[in-house]
């Protein structure tokens, strides 16, 4: 007998492609859009990329000068930059930041830069590139608008602030003036290599996630009935081409807005009367609540996020020193990332322009506080109190005596 190893397919395999001069990111050159495109499809897993990104941005850096330093000619400051690597960085599991310099080599302006629309370029026969390429459609999802054009793809050199490595590209495009920068690319996969997002694994359970909801939609469109057939006996005088009474009043009794309407039928004889034939069929809305809730927890777990971060009830509500510890835990996992994102602005602001009164050596991101001693339960809206227990006011706000308000 002959074993063999099932391999799980590549998601992301990568190749050369020789016409646009760049390596392919998945098969069809458009792994992040799908990924994304998959993740926003689904409720659990679109909230769950929110917060991942949340607490990677944490609350901003810790030099208040530093996260309101204006970095480029349109105004962005440090806190934009870092709250947009950090949803790349929950999407795509990388970021990619522009750097522009000036003939003294050092940098002028930073610029995010949308990490789905990097490529890297083509490798030769020893393995090596040193470019580049950016293009904003790269999946081509826009060509109803713009069709792809390779004149537009723009190839820039991986970040080297390296004078003489800059002043060697700088004359290899003949001058400051076609010079187009450099791009720091992190990739948590490795240097030079395209990552995947952390939800990769889930991706299927984020598809089926959806296609439940889709089940849900034609269920509830459809009045909750078993497909059928109406057998409608026309008199053969009518013409092939005229629709009949039945026909035109039963288009309007279909979808959840017709439900439990009545429909009049006037027939001329008993051999008249429509008669309907449903489909062998079984409403499988209920079967699906244990797939729906496992592929959600699947998502969570792909995430290592507390479900009450979602909003999920965990069976004691929303009570504060849950939050508080589900807080303290998520931050805790997501310090791998934002000690990524301090090391790569450290790197990138050694060689900032600017001197030297307002530097700083101080890239630290604040952590996300879920704070609720401040809270005051007169600001809560009337509505929302209504439907609130004591205990549950209570833990919210964290006060002890609220009877006056109960």
């Amino acid at each position: 007998m002959k074993a063999s190893v099932l391999k799980a397919e590549q998601r992301n395999e990568s190749r050369n492609d020789r016409s646009l001069g760049i390596q392919t990111y998945g098969a069809n050159n458009d792994y992040p859009q799908r990924c994304k495109e998959i993740a926003d499809a689904s409720g659990t897993g679109k909230s769950c990329l929110e917060k991942y990104a949340k607490f990677i941005a944490g609350r901003g850096f810790t030099d208040k000068f530093f996260y309101k330093l204006i970095i480029n000619s349109k105004g962005q400051t440090n806190d934009y930059l870092l709250e947009q690597i950090s949803k790349d960085f929950a999407n795509y599991g990388g970021f990619a930041i522009h750097a522009n310099y000036n003939a003294l080599y050092e940098i002028i302006e930073l610029q995010h830069i949308p990490f789905e629309t990097i490529r890297f370029g083509k490798v030769d026969k020893s393995g090596y590139f040193d470019l580049l390429a950016i293009h904003s459609d790269w999946g081509r999802r826009n060509q109803s608008i713009k069709q792809f054009r390779k004149e537009d793809i723009i190839f820039c050199n991986f970040f080297n602030p390296n004078p003489g490595i800059i002043q060697n590209q700088v004359e290899a495009v003949g001058g400051w003036e076609n010079y187009n920068g450099q791009v720091y690319y992190y990739s948590s996969a490795g240097d030079k290599v395209y990552p995947q997002p952390v939800y990769d694994s889930v991706l299927t359970d984020m598809s089926t996630e959806e296609g439940i909801s889709n089940v849900k939609y034609r269920n509830t469109r459809n009045n909750f009935l078993p497909a059928g057939m109406i057998i409608d006996k026309r008199n053969h005088s009518e013409s092939e081409n005229q629709e009949s009474n039945l026909e035109q009043a039963l288009m309007q009794f279909q979808g959840d807005e017709s439900a439990s309407k009545l429909v009049y039928v006037e027939v001329g004889s008993e051999e008249e009367i429509p008669e309907f034939k449903p489909f062998d069929s079984n409403n499988y809305d209920k079967a699906f609540d244990y797939s729906e809730k496992s592929v959600q927890s699947n998502i969570g777990r792909a995430f290592s996020q507390p479900p009450i971060l979602r909003a999920e009830d965990v069976g004691a509500n929303f009570g504060a020193d849950l939050m508080k510890n589900a807080y303290a835990f998520y931050n805790s996992i997501t310090e791998p990332e934002r000690i990524v994102v301090e090391r790569v602005f450290g790197e990138l602001f050694t060689y900032w322009y600017q001197d030297k009164p307002n530097a700083t050596d101080d890239f630290t991101i604040l952590p996300l506080d879920y704070t609720y001693g401040d809270l005051d339960i007169k600001n809560i809206p009337s509505q929302i109190l209504e439907i609130m227990t004591v205990n549950e006011k209570r833990a919210l706000i964290g006060l002890s005596e609220i009877n006056e308000l109960c």
